[in-house]
């Protein structure tokens, strides 16, 4: 029953491969892009303060700490979400029911990419 309700809709089922993904791919992204915005952030910091790279070498260590806080909780969020998606599903079968979006915590060039062909590849499989 529960994978019926999933295959139900196409958003929905965007919506938990992309759930399942990001929160089975959280420990990588939170190191990946913990790193990529501590060095971003630091470098604000550093440019901000009018220090050298003595100041963005003491921000990092902080910085990181927090943007790594900040991506598990996005990886929690997809993981809390991913069983709600067989109720989503059921809610988009209703004829006033919501339209199911995917969620947008990340917006790096590289997941825009995977969702395009995500979208594409779910948009040819209904074609046929």
């Amino acid at each position: 029953m529960l994978a019926a309700l999933l295959l139900a809709s196409c958003s929905s089922f965007a919506r938990a491969r992309k759930d399942a993904a990001l929160g089975a791919a959280t420990p990588a992204l939170v190191l990946y892009k913990g790193t990529a915005d501590a060095e971003v952030t630091a470098n604000e910091v550093g440019a901000a303060l009018g220090g050298g790279s003595y100041t963005r070498a003491l921000a990092f260590p902080l910085t990181f700490v927090y943007h790594a806080l900040e991506h598990s909780a996005y990886g929690v969020i997809h993981l809390v979400d991913l069983p709600l998606c067989a109720a989503y599903s059921a809610l988009e079968l209703l004829p006033q029911g919501p339209e199911i979006e995917t969620l947008d915590l990340y917006d790096g060039a590289c997941f825009r990419e995977w969702a395009a062909a995500a979208d594409a590849s779910a948009g040819s499989a209904g074609a046929r």
